[in-house]
């Protein structure tokens, strides 16, 4: 089979009316010509990666007008477990995290292609991924990647397809309609998925009609560390509890925590052009639900939420938390200068929660420092993430357990994505260790929620500094 890497064809995607409908309401056969040009338009000029072009790029894209036939592998396709994946934006997320983990080889994913409207081969070379899988197809866009390889593909091999979306959620919901109206099957979403509840809802249903497997990427859900920690602070409510009932006749009413703090905050965030609700808060939720301190399916209240174009704060009021949990989350911290010393070269990121039991306690009985970083080749941890569990007798001095974390979460959570994607999509649905887009949803929704709140609290400020002025 010849794989034509041109970019002149003009041929529409394989769709259904009836999935147009769905996506696009009730419009006329012409009005639905004008949304498939439109498409067309939109697969190209969207810059996915927030990059410019240079005039190496824009040579490279002139070379690739030309003709080009390039033969697929004879045994691309032979082995039976193993699923063909392309990456959809080729960012900072694309290229220097989830990009270095689908540069292993022995797992059950083969990286096909990369879609992405600024990809070169100099560029794509020059990353962990581009070293080590050279022969990886480089698409400029949908367009592009559907005429030249998916529709070349037979049944079973269109039914392989993995397509992973590396962008921004202001550019996932339109990017993945395109790949469903082609046939596509088995996604991997980037977390919060998309900006707003509306659009949430509509993917969701979609996606459940035509039996479309998603997972959603949130690294926490797939990891076992947060479920080590929920089982231990359990275990030492329990104990607390014990020995509460020994001096207290009320101990049942006493509260598990008196205050839960958690910040989630990045040097130089600013850079990935994303409001602060949508960067690093859901990597909050996920880890409050997971360990279990908020069940976001059962909570009805509003949080209180205030904060800036550069950070947003949320309080939550817990059953069972006395001073309630509080969430700071930043995209322009300013690092701390003896770490920014130790490394110039690093963006600096604060991932930290703080867990109090008692009121007087001056530090925390539990915190946790969860920023693990991995060298480029994405192999080594060379910043290890820190456990420092404190008993209550120990609490104000440096005494306590102190573990070192050291959890390859991207690659964790590809192997049980992957794993379930061999199912069935009922099978798929109901297996706990997935984090289906319907599962997503309590949390997705909370963040859509606190996103809303945040833009209110933002132009409430704004407004009252011009009051001022």
């Amino acid at each position: 089979m010849k794989l034509h890497t041109n970019i002149h064809t003009k041929l529409s995607p394989p769709s259904s009316l009836d999935l147009k409908k769905e996506i696009y309401g009730e419009l006329s056969i012409k009005e639905l010509e004008k949304v498939n040009a439109t498409e067309d338009n939109r697969a190209i000029s969207l810059d996915l990666s927030n990059n410019t072009l240079n005039d190496n790029i824009l040579e490279e894209l002139d070379n690739l007008n030309n003709w080009q036939e390039v033969e697929l592998p004879k045994n691309l396709f032979n082995q039976t477990s193993t699923f063909q994946t392309t990456i959809v934006g080729y960012g900072r997320y694309g290229k220097n995290y989830i990009g270095t983990k689908y540069a292993k080889n022995g797992y059950s994913w083969e990286i096909v292609s990369i879609v992405d409207p600024i990809i070169s081969k100099s560029l794509f070379a020059d990353t962990i991924l581009g070293q080590n899988k050279p022969q990886t197809y480089l698409f400029h866009s949908f367009r592009q990647w559907y005429d030249n390889y998916f529709k070349h593909l037979n049944n079973y091999q269109k039914a392989r397809q993995v397509v992973e979306i590396a962008l921004k959620p202001e550019l996932v919901y339109e990017q993945v309609m395109l790949y469903i109206e082609a046939g596509v099957k088995n996604f991997i979403l980037p977390k919060p998925v998309v900006t707003n509840r509306k659009e949430m809802l509509q993917l969701t249903e979609i996606i459940n009609k035509h039996e479309i497997k998603a997972a959603v990427s949130s690294q926490w859900y797939y990891s076992d560390f947060p479920k080590f920690l929920k089982r231990e602070i359990q275990k030492i409510i329990k104990e607390r509890k014990q020995k509460l009932s020994l001096t207290s006749s009320n101990h049942s009413s006493i509260p598990d925590f008196y205050k839960v703090e958690i910040d989630f905050s990045k040097e130089n965030g600013l850079a990935y052009t994303t409001d602060p609700p949508l960067l690093e808060l859901p990597h909050v939720l996920q880890l409050l639900s997971s360990i279990g301190i908020i069940d976001f399916n059962n909570y009805s209240s509003l949080p209180e939420v205030s904060g800036t174009n550069t950070f947003v704060n949320a309080i939550y009021q817990v059953e069972n938390i006395k001073n309630k949990v509080h969430i700071n989350c930043g995209i322009d911290m300013l690092a701390n200068p003896a770490i920014k010393q130790e490394h110039p070269q690093w963006d600096i990121q604060e991932r930290r929660l703080k867990i109090y039991f008692d009121e007087e306690n001056t530090q925390p009985n539990i915190e946790v420092d969860f920023w693990i970083k991995f060298d480029s080749s994405g192999d080594f941890a060379i910043h290890p993430g820190t456990l420092i569990i404190r008993d209550d007798d120990d609490c104000d001095g440096p005494e306590g357990l102190v573990l070192n974390i050291v959890d390859d979460q991207l690659l964790q959570m590809n192997l049980k994505i992957y794993q379930a994607f061999q199912k069935n999509f009922a099978d798929f649905q109901s297996d706990r260790n997935i984090l289906s887009l319907e599962r997503y949803l309590p949390i997705g929704q909370q963040i859509m929620l606190i996103q809303n709140l945040w833009k209110s609290s933002v132009k409430e400020e704004k407004e009252n500094r011009q009051l001022v002025a």
